[in-house]
């Protein structure tokens, strides 16, 4: 089996869950709830029941350390979903962002930047 998240990323908080958007916390939340109760997955967490019902209600999303513990007690099934959610919501952002510049010097620039980065992670 493919290892999609290296252990130590996860225990030194270094995938950037900050990044994610509202939506993408909310989907994640409801993925680890269709397999654990409110109460299960508060416990899980360390947030309060109540805390749930407000992701389930979209009255609050969940915190950046919220997310790190998500990702710490996701099973091993959950994996691939979530990690799945957090690229394509990251990729999301950055078409967002190309599309939102008007000036193309700074879309340049941006795709100038992105082909640099393939480039070093070995694309």
């Amino acid at each position: 089996m493919i290892e999609l998240v290296n252990e130590n990323n996860i225990e030194n908080n270094k995938l950037p869950v900050h990044w994610l958007s509202k939506d993408a916390r909310y989907k994640i939340i409801d993925i680890m709830l269709s397999t654990r109760s409110i109460r299960q997955l508060a416990e899980e967490l360390g947030v309060s029941s109540t805390a749930i019902r407000k992701y389930i209600s979209r009255k609050t999303h969940p915190s950046d350390e919220t997310m790190y513990r998500v990702l710490k007690i996701m099973a091993p099934y959950e994996e691939e979903r979530l990690i799945t959610i957090m690229i394509d919501d990251i990729i999301e952002a950055v078409k967002r962002l190309y599309t939102s510049l008007e000036k193309e010097e700074y879309r340049k620039y941006l795709l100038t930047k992105l082909k640099e980065v393939l480039k070093e992670i070995g694309e």
